[in-house]
């Protein structure tokens, strides 16, 4: 399952709203697809965490930045 409805032109990532590093999840739920024998999400809650300022935050979507390192999720 992807939880985007529409294709975009720019490729994108995700940041944290509060530090705007990379490395922030989302909870969801997989089930066990027998036509493709692999797990699928089947569901994708609204909870995000970031895993560097560790605490619960909005994604923001942005376009792909190749400059900053500390977009990227570098210590």
């Amino acid at each position: 399952m992807n939880a985007r409805i529409t294709p975009v032109d720019t490729p994108l990532e995700v940041a944290c709203e509060h530090c705007g590093r990379l490395g922030v999840t989302r909870e969801a739920w997989a089930e066990w697809s027998v036509a493709e024998q692999a797990w699928v999400l089947s569901h994708l809650f609204d909870f995000a965490f970031c895993h560097h300022c560790h605490r619960p935050t909005r994604p923001v979507e942005r376009p792909v930045s190749d400059t900053d390192p500390a977009a990227k999720g570098a210590v």
